[in-house]
């Protein structure tokens, strides 16, 4: 799929009468056509992105993603180490890093950011930006794949369980 863009990702382009560098955009497919929204950072702590949508195709430049990545099928298939179905409906771009927005089918419709390489491949020990609420392990854990999950992240999980009561086997208890 072909995304019509006002400039490359760092790049700055007019938002709304102000010139501004653009950092993502996404797509969405009404009945009568596509709509895109643009983002831009603004360089205001309290309000960091501003934004416009247009369904206007003719833009300065253009990117190409891969159709595969708009199929809702399983993250894994698209070569993204994330638990769940999913498809891609945006790119963002923060601080000189490629990011695909997923919206999680699996997971009540989450977006989930996975950082990607210029092909959009995902970036070996990439980045995965998670909602904002999902701020315990638990919840992180649903999402990502065992094989990304850090290692420190793994060890501070298994210091936690040491400290707590575990049920005891048969077998733990003669020492087998």
């Amino acid at each position: 799929m072909v995304i019509p863009m006002p400039c490359k990702f760092g790049e700055s382009a007019d938002c709304k009468g102000i010139v501004r560098p653009l950092s993502g955009v996404s797509w969405f497919k009404w009945p009568w056509g596509m709509e895109y929204t643009y983002f831009f950072e603004t360089g205001n702590k309290w309000r960091t992105t501003d934004f416009y949508c247009t369904r206007e195709t003719k833009q300065a430049f253009e990117m190409d993603i891969p159709d595969s990545l708009l199929v809702d099928k399983p993250t894994k298939e698209h070569g993204f180490p994330l638990k769940g179905t999913g498809y891609a409906c945006g790119v963002d771009y923060k601080d000189g890093k490629t990011y695909i927005d997923f919206i999680m089918t699996s997971i009540y419709l989450s977006h989930v950011k996975a950082q990607c390489d210029e092909n959009w491949k995902y970036e070996r020990n990439g980045y995965i930006i998670l909602p904002p609420s999902w701020d315990t392990e638990e919840k992180k854990n649903r999402v990502v794949m065992k094989r990304c999950v850090q290692k420190s992240n793994l060890e501070k999980a298994k210091k936690k369980s040491f400290g707590e009561c575990q049920q005891m086997t048969v077998f733990d208890f003669i020492g087998i």
